[in-house]
C-alpha cells in the first residue's frame, strides 16, 4: 500500500485554513500553522509521553508531524500554572518567527480556539486525560473546548 503524502498535505491545508477563519484571518495561513506548533508543543513539554503518544494516535498525520518536529524527551513533564503556559505560547510564537499579536484575541482565547478545533479529532476522555495531568488553572482552557465536541 503506497503512502498518499498528498492527501496528507491536503487535510493539513484544510486544517489550517479552518483554523485561520475560527481565528477570524483567513488570509493568515502561515501565521496560523505557527500559533498551533506553538500550542501543540507548549502542551508536549506539559504532558507525559505515554499521554502525548495517547493523544497523537488520535490526530491525523499532518498534526502528529507538527506535534513531533524536534520533540526532545524529558522524564518528567514541565508544570506551569495557566498564565505561564500562556507565556510559554508567546515564547514559541517568537521563536517560530511570529512575533506580531496582532489577532484581535488574547494568547489565552487563541490557546482554546486552537484546543476546540484540535478537538474535531481529540475525544472527550482524551482530552479528560490530558487535563488530570495538568495544573487545575490550565483546565479551563480545555474545558471549553471540549464543550463544542
Amino acid at each position: 500500500m503506497a503512502i498518499n503524502f498528498n492527501k496528507y498535505a491536503e487535510e493539513g491545508n484544510l486544517f489550517v485554513k479552518k483554523l485561520a477563519k475560527s481565528l477570524e484571518h483567513p488570509e493568515e495561513i502561515g501565521r496560523t500553522g505557527i500559533v498551533l506548533r506553538a500550542v501543540l508543543h507548549t502542551l508536549r513539554e506539559r504532558i507525559t509521553i505515554s499521554e502525548s503518544l495517547n493523544m497523537i494516535a488520535q490526530l491525523p498525520m499532518f498534526i502528529k508531524a507538527v506535534y513531533v518536529d524536534n520533540w526532545k524527551y524529558r522524564d518528567k513533564p514541565v508544570r506551569l500554572n495557566k498564565q505561564e503556559f500562556i507565556e510559554e505560547v508567546e515564547r514559541h510564537q517568537k521563536q517560530y518567527g511570529e512575533y506580531e499579536f496582532s489577532w484581535d484575541k488574547s494568547t489565552e482565547d487563541i490557546v482554546k480556539i486552537v484546543l476546540r478545533e484540535l478537538g474535531t479529532y481529540i475525544t472527550r476522555g482524551e482530552f479528560e486525560d490530558i487535563i488530570a495531568q495538568l495544573p487545575a488553572d490550565i483546565e479551563e482552557l480545555f474545558r471549553e473546548s471540549m464543550h463544542h465536541q
